[in-house]
C-alpha cells in the first residue's frame, strides 16, 4: 500500500510541475508583444532517489525555478550600439540644420550674394557714374551683409536649441536613475523573499537600454539581483545607492556633473555627449570661422574703398561697418548717399580702378574659397554623421534580430509547449485514477 501511495505522491508532483509549466507558458504567450520581455523556461529535475526496503525509487519532479532564455553579451552589444546611434543621429540632425541654414547652392545662399556683390562692383567699374548700378551696390551690400546676420543669429539659435534638449535629455537620465534604483529595491526585495525576479530584470534591461541611448554605460549584475551602472566612468546606480546628474555652465562650456559632489562626469559617447560637444566645440568652431570671413570682407573690402573716391570726391570712407558676421552691414552714409561708394583710385570719375580691385576679390581664397572650403566641410560632416547612423542602426537591427531569436516569444514553440504540459497533466491524472482503482481492488480484498 506504502508504494501505490509513493506513486500518488509522485504524480500529484507531476501535476504541479505540468501546471507550472502551463503557467510560464500562459505568461510568455501574454507577453509575446510585450517590448524587452525575455521567454522564460521552467526548470523541472527528478527528486531525490529514496532507498526502501525493496529497493531505490525515485519521488518524481519537481520544480528548481523559472529561468530566462537570455544572452547577456547579445544585450551589451544592442546597448553599445544603440549608443552609438543615439550619437550620430543627434549629430546628423543638427549638422542638417546647419546645412540647410548655408542653403547652397541656392539663389540666397551666401556663396551667390558674395558673387552678386562682387559682380556688382564690376559693373560699377564699367561705368563708374551710373547711379543705378550704385544703387545696386548697396543692394547687394545689404543683401550680403544681412546673410551674414542671419546665419550669426540663426547658429546662436541652435545654441539655444540644444541647451534645451540638453536638459530635456539630463532630466530623462535622472528619471531613468531613480528608476532603476526602484526596480533595484524590488529586486532585492523579491529575491530575500525566495521569489522570481524575471520580470524585474526585464525591466531594468529596457531601462537600459534607454539609458544607454543618452550616456556611455558600464553595466554589471549583483548576486542580489540588483544592478550596477557607472555612466561616464562615475557610478549613478548601485545597489543601495543611486546619484543623479545636473546641467552646468562653466565659462561658456555645457558640462555634465554629479549632484552628488559636483565631480565633472565626462562622458564619451550618446545623446548627451553629442550636444556636449555640438555646443562647446563644433558650433562655436563654425560660428568663429564665419566671423573670420566677414572679418576678412570686411577688411579687404574697406582697405580699397577707404583709398578711393567717390564720384562726389568723399574719400576714406569704409564700405562695410562692424566687427564680425553677427554685425557686419553697409555703411550707413553710403545707404544715404551711393556716389560716396569709391571707384576711382585717384578721383577723377573716369577712373575704376578701386571698382576692379574690390571685384577682383572673387578670387581671393581668404574670401569665396573660404566660405566654398566651410561648406563642404560642413557637409562632410553631415554626410560622415548620416552614414554612420545608418551603418549603426543596420547593425542594431541585425542584434535586435538575433536577440529575438534567442529570448523572444516564438508562438509556435509555445504551442508545442502547452501540448507537452497538456499531456503531462492527463497522463498524470490517470496514473492517480489508476492507482485509485488498484487501491480499491487492494481494500476489496482485506474486506
Amino acid at each position: 500500500m506504502a508504494g501505490l501511495f509513493s506513486i500518488i505522491e509522485s504524480a500529484k508532483r507531476a501535476i504541479n510541475s505540468s501546471r507550472a509549466g502551463m503557467e510560464v507558458t500562459s505568461h510568455n504567450v501574454s507577453n509575446v508583444n510585450t517590448p524587452g520581455y525575455t521567454r522564460q523556461r521552467i526548470e523541472l529535475t527528478s527528486t531525490d532517489v529514496l532507498n526502501l526496503k525493496n529497493g531505490m525509487i525515485n519521488a518524481g519532479v519537481k520544480v528548481v525555478g523559472v529561468k530566462q532564455i537570455r544572452d547577456e553579451f547579445i544585450e551589451g552589444e544592442i546597448r553599445r550600439i544603440s549608443n552609438l546611434v543615439g550619437n550620430y543621429s543627434i549629430e546628423k540632425e543638427i549638422l542638417t540644420r546647419i546645412e540647410s541654414l548655408l542653403n547652397e547652392p541656392d539663389e540666397t545662399g551666401l556663396g551667390n550674394l558674395l558673387e552678386n556683390f562682387f559682380n556688382a562692383f564690376d559693373d560699377l567699374s564699367k561705368n563708374p557714374e551710373d547711379r543705378a548700378i550704385r544703387v545696386s551696390v548697396i543692394h547687394t551690400g545689404k543683401a550680403l551683409s544681412g546673410r551674414f546676420n542671419d546665419i550669426f543669429n540663426s547658429l546662436l539659435g541652435i545654441k539655444k536649441d540644444i541647451i534645451s534638449e540638453l536638459e530635456a535629455k539630463v532630466g530623462k537620465i535622472n528619471q531613468i536613475i531613480e528608476d532603476l534604483g526602484k526596480l533595484n529595491q524590488s529586486a532585492i526585495n523579491l529575491r530575500n523573499s525566495g521569489a522570481e525576479i524575471n520580470d524585474i530584470r526585464d525591466k531594468i534591461n529596457q531601462k537600459l537600454k534607454e539609458l544607454s541611448e543618452l550616456a556611455d554605460l558600464v553595466v554589471s549584475y549583483d548576486k542580489s539581483g540588483s544592478v550596477r551602472v557607472s555612466m561616464g566612468g562615475v557610478m549613478v546606480v548601485d545597489k543601495n545607492f543611486i546619484q543623479t546628474i545636473e546641467l552646468r555652465f562653466v565659462d561658456g562650456f555645457a558640462k555634465i556633473v554629479s549632484l552628488r559632489d559636483g565631480s565633472e562626469i565626462k562622458l564619451k559617447s550618446g545623446e548627451v555627449f553629442a550636444l556636449q560637444s555640438l555646443f562647446n566645440e563644433v558650433i562655436p568652431e563654425i560660428k568663429q570661422k564665419f566671423d573670420e570671413l566677414a572679418q576678412n570682407l570686411i577688411k579687404k573690402v574697406n582697405d580699397f574703398h577707404k583709398v578711393g573716391y567717390g564720384i562726389d570726391g568723399s574719400t576714406g570712407l569704409d564700405f562695410f561697418i562692424g566687427t564680425g558676421a553677427g554685425n557686419i552691414q553697409v555703411n550707413k552714409s553710403i545707404i544715404d548717399n551711393p556716389s560716396k561708394i569709391s571707384s576711382s583710385i585717384n578721383g577723377d570719375i573716369g577712373n575704376n580702378e578701386v571698382a576692379l580691385a574690390i571685384s577682383s576679390l572673387r578670387n581671393d581664397v581668404k574670401i569665396l574659397g573660404f566660405y566654398n572650403s566651410m561648406v563642404s566641410d560642413i557637409g562632410l560632416r553631415t554626410k560622415i554623421s548620416s552614414d554612420n547612423e545608418n551603418l549603426h542602426r543596420m547593425v542594431l537591427n541585425q542584434i535586435e534580430s538575433q536577440r529575438d531569436a534567442i529570448s523572444g516569444v516564438s508562438i509556435d514553440e509555445e504551442m508545442l509547449n502547452m501540448i507537452k504540459f497538456q499531456k503531462m497533466f492527463e497522463a498524470s491524472a490517470k496514473v492517480i485514477q489508476t492507482v485509485n482503482e488498484m487501491i480499491d481492488t487492494v481494500l476489496s480484498m482485506i474486506r
